[in-house]
């Protein structure tokens, strides 16, 4: 009997010594490691993340969430502590989301960094602890832009019921009556469109031939149009030759036309006076004859009117 209850005795210590080093095996391996304690600022919900939950840097757990506190005057803000194992290089371009795991809806920190050369991160006046910057990514991103694709794909659609609307179903239907008859008048020229070929070629046979009609005629014009040159050339000598001789004509008798115009064409002013003169003498006998064609041969009577005494 005792060495039965000595037996069970041993089996519940053994038990009761894995279970610890399991614990503490789960609660980290690095339980020696210093830590640091960092805040962060999620505006959206955190739904999935609880007390003791993981922290992760680049797929490696290195800490674990020690605080989750609502601000006061900004329920939309979460504040979420977090010791993380003080090895771990975090910096000004390291940031922090939210992830899920599998379809549990357990929710973990995921920490990544920005490549470059980045200052070490320090506490912000007015902080208990340095603080990361918390961005959205992956699942979480989508998340958050959900209600605007939302918006978005609702907009889209409803464009959508406008397109396909009675106004526009009547238009592509309209529009599918014209391609078939367009079609349809498209078979019954097949013939038409077949002698195309035919027709274009003996129409460039004949504007060929006409290019040739041309350039034989131009080649018999050719020896005229030369003709014609020489014949306009031997004018225009002619002419330079007449103009000549008009200057040297000009230029002998310049005295003598000078003494024409200076004596003879003084009297040019009377003669022109007694034509014009001698114009309406003669205008105002046609318009006699005219209105009273028999006084060319019997005299006019006396109009003259005899007053009773």
């Amino acid at each position: 009997m005792r060495n039965t209850q000595l037996i069970v005795g041993l089996f519940v210590s053994a038990a009761i010594a894995v279970f610890i080093a399991i614990t503490l095996w789960l609660s980290g391996r690095h339980g020696g490691e210093p830590t640091e304690t960092y805040s962060m600022y999620f505006q959206n919900d955190v739904s999935g993340l609880m007390m003791g939950g993981p922290v992760f840097y680049l797929g490696v757990e290195v800490g674990s969430v020690t605080r989750m506190d609502i601000i006061p005057g900004d329920p939309i803000r979460i504040r979420v502590d977090a010791e993380v194992l003080a090895s771990t290089p975090i910096d000004t371009g390291t940031y922090a989301s939210l992830a899920y795991q599998g379809v549990t809806g357990v929710a973990v920190i995921n920490l990544y960094g920005d490549p470059g050369m980045n200052l070490p991160l320090k506490t912000p006046p007015g902080e208990e602890h340095p603080v990361i910057e918390v961005r959205d990514a992956g699942l979480a991103a989508l998340l958050s832009d959900a209600p605007g694709l939302i918006e978005k794909l609702n907009r889209l659609l409803d464009q959508a019921g406008q397109l396909v609307g009675p106004d526009n179903r009547a238009r592509v239907s309209g529009t599918l009556e014209n391609v078939e008859a367009l079609t349809a008048r498209l078979r019954d020229q097949e013939q038409s469109f077949a002698e195309l070929p035919a027709t274009l070629n003996a129409t460039l046979t004949d504007i060929q031939s006409t290019l040739a009609d041309l350039r034989d005629a131009a080649a018999e014009v050719r020896p005229g149009i030369s003709d014609s040159m020489a014949h306009l050339e031997k004018v225009t000598a002619d002419l330079a030759r007449l103009t000549g001789r008009l200057d040297e004509w000009t230029d002998d008798n310049g005295e003598d036309m000078q003494h024409f115009l200076d004596n003879g064409l003084g009297q040019v002013p009377d003669l022109v006076a007694d034509a014009r003169k001698m114009l309406r003498e003669a205008e105002k006998l046609l318009k006699e004859l005219r209105d009273n064609p028999s006084s060319l041969l019997y005299k006019p009577a006396d109009a003259s009117v005899e007053l009773e005494q």
